[in-house]
């Protein structure tokens, strides 16, 4: 039945090949319009399941904490010059970056320290322990203040106490020295330069400004906006050196920008080179290979007419029903022109074939239709069948390539199967008018055909041979790793990332890190669960597990710790008085030559701290801008109570792609309430779901193929047959992977379900042309194996050379995608026209 459909089809698009084609035109039109509209998303996150625990985690903190996507903005100060005016520099373009309307905050410095240690010296005594509260009667006692004072005249007298001198005013006695390293610790994992109160290097060669904007940079087009403004911000800066720099100005700094925001314009540009080299290259590609096999160029349009009409559909689709695309779809194209022309170079070399044997125009169209035609629709449904197979995976990027794949792939079955009768027909009949003669057609696939005859006279041989190669190809596959870390699925040598590295050099601290979250109902729930939480990760930083950590913990002690200070304070209340410390200061001041008048403020600080019996809470942390900004960075209010985090800094290349076991029992000891999430524990909790997902993905996919075979010959043998080329040739692109040192990855282990798609037509159309001849003569058999051989050869060249393709892209992740169905479109023909031909030669002796 399904015959006599196609045959009529091809029969009416030939006879009719005007209204065909005009047709066709104005589907590409309709299409082209929402295909314009189509847009790139080059968040690597994308791809991944979005209601995943993990990565809800991951999203939510994100969302309410907004610390992981960042731009950073880098000032250069040239070598040999000092720091001062590069300073007012950054503050000015730090100003002037927090005014653009896509900026929420740009934090480059502390900010006034004096505003800040003013803040916390009030309650200095409350946030120290033990160990910290010795150190400080030792500094009290007379004979300490006095040694105290000696040093705050020899500092004073020093050049660096230019940016000094204020602070020691502040806090004459140092009490802020027992406070900077929480204080220090609460910048992350970034140290900040106290002497200036700015991220300076620790060179002093960079300056650091780290912007945090209003929206995403998953939104491609704001992080272009935002961006383009801030490098506005920092040239219209940049033109103001000479008047903020003064007379005789040294050279003006230059500004880079990194991180986040900066990388994904730079990929977004790639990315849009990608699609076009891609989708070019692989068209030129097919159709280069479409002319030299068949010695005709004007051949080519064949080719060329209906995969661009269905990719044309199939973008349109996407425009439509998408609107945005990810990293690894925007490959399809690519994979759209390799399979589709599959089906142009199986019926046209059965049209040849048929004309070569004397039929005329329509007999040949009609036979076409009839033998390959059914052929090309067998292999369809199954290659599509296999992209749909990704709609069983958990990740939203494999899911829309699936549909996308398997969508295109009908839609090019269609063209071919109507516009190749009717382009047949009025090429034709075009030259027919012009010169009374038909085309001399011929079908060349390099000698390959040879090999079919051969492996069919020699079965027992070929066999041997396949086997030797699937047993090595084992061996080796067993060999296969996989590569799980995210950062290598972006493009290399982007300069955004070369901006973030250098930063991590320069302030010898890098930027990963891990978060551990915490909810609470209510004040005192969070306090209590903050602590015991930064507690457990102290122990992890001692126990070397972890670089660092800090928390809310720096800003509000907890409530034991608190209340132990207050008894303190009240044990030692004589001894903290304030006028005995300011008349032994007043003393010791005057032996030393130093006006005690320019400490006063610093001293009623230090009586206001001594005479503290209220605990902090976090209404008290968050008094003044500075505090306010510290106290944002780990705790936020919810409809629903708090929300806090602690995070977790990873030392140097440990744990940049796992979860520390220690840190899975810390958290399993604190309770449901602590999550922990980072990238790290994204692939970690990833990875066994995708190599689940992929097992799956191909055994619901080969069995959908299995059963529709069946269905389609009611014949075991002949299932069996046409899903030999695909299980052999899966094995040998494993092996041949681990020989080229390829790994495989979160994208193209999904790529051996494709190839369950790609490798099964050419058993298909090896196994049909079997069954169309098998009670023929060995020789006529022969030779239509062959043919049939030759025209696989071809449709196998061309999918290696559409997959091809996407080995130029700058995204390693494409690249893999690309040379994984190269292998395995390779590996499937060789075995379609070698074992198979050996298995049908002794089938025919039984």
């Amino acid at each position: 039945m399904i015959e006599t459909a196609l045959r009529r089809l091809a029969l009416f698009a030939s006879r009719r090949y005007g209204l065909v084609l005009l047709v066709a035109l104005g589907l590409a039109a309709l299409a082209i319009v929402p295909a314009r509209q189509l847009r790139f998303d080059t968040d690597v996150f994308s791809l991944l399941p979005p209601e995943d625990p993990a990565v809800e985690t991951f999203m939510e903190t994100v969302e309410v904490f907004g610390s992981l996507e960042q731009l950073l903005v880098v000032v250069r100060i040239p070598e040999g010059e000092l720091v001062d005016p590069y300073l007012d520099f950054t503050e000015r373009l730090g100003r002037r970056l927090g005014e653009l309307e896509e900026v929420d905050e740009v934090e480059y410095s502390i900010g006034e320290v004096e505003e800040l240690i003013e803040t916390f010296l009030g309650r200095a005594f409350l946030f120290l322990g033990p160990e910290e509260r010795a150190r400080v009667l030792e500094r009290l006692s007379d004979e300490g203040i006095r040694q105290r004072v000696g040093e705050l005249r020899r500092r004073i007298a020093t050049p660096q106490a230019l940016f000094a001198r204020s602070l020691l005013q502040l806090d004459p006695l140092g009490l802020s020295e027992l406070l900077v390293a929480d204080l220090g610790r609460s910048r992350g994992a970034l140290k900040l330069d106290w002497s200036t109160g700015y991220l300076l290097s620790q060179d002093a060669r960079l300056v650091l400004l780290i912007v945090r904007p209003v929206r995403s940079a998953i939104e491609t087009e704001f992080s272009k906006r935002l961006l383009g403004a801030a490098r506005g911000a920092a040239d219209e800066v940049v033109a103001g050196w000479d008047e903020l720099a003064g007379p005789d100005p040294p050279p003006p700094p230059t500004v880079d920008f990194g991180g986040t925001y900066a990388t994904v314009v730079e990929d977004a540009g790639k990315l849009t080179q990608d699609v076009a080299l891609n989708v070019g290259t692989a068209m030129l590609g097919v159709l280069f290979l479409f002319a030299v096999a068949f010695r005709r160029i004007s051949l080519a349009g064949y080719a060329f007419l209906p995969i661009g009409l269905g990719v044309i559909l199939t973008f349109g689709f996407a425009g439509y029903v998408f609107g945005v695309l990810g990293a690894v779809s925007s490959g399809f194209a690519a994979l759209l022109a390799g399979l589709a022309l599959d089906f142009v170079i199986v019926s046209y070399g059965r049209y040849v074939e048929e004309r070569q044997a004397g039929a005329k125009l329509d007999d040949a169209i009609a036979a076409m239709a009839e033998t390959s035609g059914r052929a090309v629709v067998t292999g369809a449904v199954t290659t599509a069948v296999t992209f749909f197979a990704f709609y069983v995976t958990e990740f939203a990027g494999l899911r829309e390539l699936g549909l996308l794949g398997g969508t295109g792939i009908l839609f090019c079955m269609a063209a071919v199967l109507i516009l190749l009768p009717a382009m047949m027909a009025w090429s034709e009949h075009r030259r027919h008018r012009r010169t009374g003669r038909v085309h001399d057609l011929r079908l060349h696939a390099f000698g390959l055909g040879q090999v079919v005859k051969f492996c069919f006279g020699h079965p027992r041989l070929a066999l041997a041979g396949a086997a030797v190669l699937t047993a090595v190809a084992g061996y080796y596959s067993l060999d296969l790793e996989f590569e799980d870390d995210f950062r290598k699925m972006r493009p290399p040598g982007a300069r955004g990332v070369e901006i973030q590295n250098e930063i991590a050099r320069s302030y010898g601290s890098g930027f990963e890190s891990m978060m551990l979250v915490v909810h609470a109902s209510n004040e005192d729930e969070l306090l209590e669960r903050v602590h015991r939480a930064e507690k457990g990760a102290r122990a992890l930083v001692e126990n070397g597990v972890l670089r660092g950590t800090d928390s809310l913990a720096t800003l509000v002690p907890s409530a034991g710790e608190q209340a132990a200070a207050i008894e303190w304070l009240r044990e030692h209340e004589e001894f903290l008085d304030g006028e005995r410390l300011e008349r032994v200061f007043a003393t010791a001041a005057a032996e030393e030559g130093l006006r005690a008048e320019a400490f006063e403020r610093g001293l009623d600080l230090l009586a206001v701290a001594a005479a503290a019996r209220t605990p902090i809470r976090l209404g008290d942390a968050a008094v003044g801008q500075q505090a306010e900004k510290l106290l944002r960075r780990y705790v936020r209010e919810t409809e629903v109570g708090y929300t806090a985090v602690v995070h977790l800094q990873i030392p140097p290349r440990e744990w940049k792609l796992a979860l520390p076991p220690e840190a899975r029992e810390l958290v399993s000891e604190l309770g449901p309430d602590f999550q922990l999430t980072g990238a790290n524990i994204l692939g970690e909790q990833l990875r066994n779901q995708i190599r689940t997902d992929a097992v799956t993905a191909c055994v619901v996919g080969f069995f959908l193929v299995g059963l529709l075979l069946y269905l389609e010959y009611r014949r075991i043998a002949d299932t069996v047959f046409s899903l030999l080329p695909l299980a052999i040739g899966m094995v040998w692109m494993l092996g041949g992977m681990v020989v080229v040192g390829m790994d495989m990855n979160f994208v193209n282990i999904f790529v051996t379900t494709m190839i369950i798609g790609i490798g099964v037509d050419y058993g298909i159309h090896m196994v049909n042309r079997f069954r169309e001849h098998e009670d023929d003569p060995p020789e006529a058999l022969t030779a239509s194996l062959a043919e049939t051989g030759r025209a696989v050869v071809l449709a196998a060249l061309s999918t290696m050379v559409g997959f091809g393709s996407l080995s130029l892209s700058h995204y390693p992740v494409v690249r893999s995608m690309g040379l994984v169905a190269l292998l395995g479109a390779l590996t499937t023909a060789i075995v379609a026209i070698t074992v198979l031909p050996a298995l049908f030669r002794l089938k025919c002796r039984r």
